[in-house]
């Protein structure tokens, strides 16, 4: 009898939030918190109701942003008193909903870039990992400035979320002009490898350092 191989499944890592969210025009806080408790949800997580303060930590929100994010969602009906989300749970019809992997949460990315990330994975062909809105249209669906949603694309261009690709065209004048960039959407195992490695460069920075310092602090008391 052969032993059983066990597979990685992406799809088993992943949460689902429905296509419609940017009809709803949240701030970008909002929808992180949002997305973070569909997250918890999908985790089966009892551990009781996330307080603001934690979320503010997860999110990278003052506690008071984190409370007015919850009010507005509370007001709004998109969660229970609870903070159970009540938006439906992804099934019913196909192409309704987009997935979220569950590390996202845990990258230290912050909430502007946890909305553009999660645009680009909404606007994400499945077969080719691609898509290309223009900054614009990502501006508009996110409620960011233009500049700064060009800012969250450069971060996780260089925290291997995606990679992205200038493109361009020729009119029927003959003209070239500048095309909407190509995001392609990377593995996000790709993204937690680049994490961990920042983490451990910085951590033996920090350890070198404290090393010098000891080393000079010693020196300067010299022999007695």
């Amino acid at each position: 009898m052969k032993p059983q191989v066990m597979q990685y499944r992406p799809d088993k890592y992943r949460f689902a939030l429905p296509n419609q969210v940017w009809s709803w025009k949240l701030k970008p806080p909002t929808f992180a918190v949002l997305a973070y408790l569909c997250w918890l949800r999908s985790h089966g997580d009892n551990s009781g109701v996330p307080d603001p303060g934690s979320l503010a930590v997860r999110l990278h929100m003052s506690p008071a942003m984190a409370a007015a994010c919850l009010g507005a969602l509370l007001r709004r009906g998109l969660v229970a008193q609870d903070l159970t989300p009540t938006i439906p749970r992804a099934g019913g019809r196909a192409g309704c909903f987009f997935t979220l992997p569950h590390e996202i949460f845990c990258l230290d990315l912050g909430h502007g870039a946890i909305a553009v990330y999660a645009y680009l994975l909404c606007c994400e062909d499945r077969r080719t990992h691609q898509c290309h809105p223009s900054y614009n249209t990502i501006s508009g669906a996110t409620g960011l400035a233009v500049n700064t949603v060009m800012k969250h694309v450069v971060k996780l261009a260089e925290r291997k979320f995606i990679t992205v690709e200038r493109t361009s065209y020729i009119d029927d004048k003959g003209m070239k002009w500048n095309g909407n960039n190509c995001y392609t959407i990377l593995p996000i195992r790709t993204a937690v490898e680049v994490f961990h490695r920042k983490q451990l460069e910085t951590l033996e920075e920090t350890v070198e350092q404290e090393q010098i310092a000891g080393l000079l602090t010693a020196t300067s008391k010299g022999p007695l």
